[in-house]
Order: structure tokens, then C-alpha cells, then sequence
């Protein structure tokens, strides 16, 4: 073992050809022809993608949400007529029109509300 300009020397040469071809080496072993399996429950599971998979997660929460909350509205707006009148109402129109609804609740976007009269079911379905 030598010191030669603050090198530790072990009086091994190894030529520059040995270490482009050990690099090249350790850098081809990690490619494969076939890409990685994603997994079934990776959405997008990517840096790159984080910030673009965040807003889209929030826009499906708020649109269930505002479902939720609408047909809870509704909902609560048909059994309190039904209650008062004791009978189920026409339709929207009617609980707009009697003040058990301000108005009819605004539905996701893209989907409007349907309602049953004779059931009093209502229901969302795509526009």
C-alpha cells in the first residue's frame, strides 16, 4: 500500500475498458423486456402524476358529496310533506312551490334527479 498524492494506492491497475464495461453491465441488469406488473389497486400511484390524481380524488368527493347531501335534503323534504299532508308530493315543483324546498338542490355534475311519485323514491340518472 502506497500514498501517492493523497491517494490510497493497493498497487492494483484496473483499465478504464474493465470499468465501462462493469458499468455498462450493472446498468443493463436492471433492464427487462417486460414492464413491472402494476398493481390492481394503483391508481396512478406517481410522483409525477400525485398532484393531478389529488385534484381528480378531490373533485370525485365533492361530487359525492354534494349527492349525499342534496338527496338527504330531498329526502328529508318529501317525508316532512308526506308527514303535514299525508300524501306524497307531485314532484319537485310542488315542494318548491308549498316551502318544504328553497329550491331544488343542485345534483352532480353531469346528472340530474328523478323522483317517483307514486313511491316517493327519487333517484339520480345521467343527463
Amino acid at each position: 500500500m502506497t500514498t501517492a498524492g493523497g491517494w490510497i494506492s493497493f498497487g492494483v491497475h484496473i483499465s478504464p475498458r474493465f470499468l465501462a464495461l462493469a458499468a455498462l453491465g450493472f446498468a443493463l441488469s436492471g433492464c427487462d423486456s417486460k414492464p413491472a406488473a402494476k398493481p390492481a389497486n394503483a391508481g396512478g400511484n406517481s410522483p409525477l402524476t400525485a398532484p393531478i390524481d389529488y385534484i381528480a380524488a378531490q373533485g370525485k368527493a365533492k361530487q359525492h358529496t354534494t349527492k349525499v347531501i342534496s338527496t338527504v335534503e330531498i329526502e328529508a323534504a318529501i317525508r316532512q310533506f308526506q308527514a303535514i299532508e299525508d300524501r306524497l308530493p307531485t314532484g319537485f315543483d310542488e315542494l318548491v312551490s308549498q316551502h318544504y324546498l328553497q329550491s331544488v338542490p343542485a345534483a352532480p355534475r353531469g346528472k340530474r334527479f328523478t323522483y317517483n311519485p307514486q313511491t316517493g323514491q327519487i333517484g339520480l340518472v345521467n343527463e
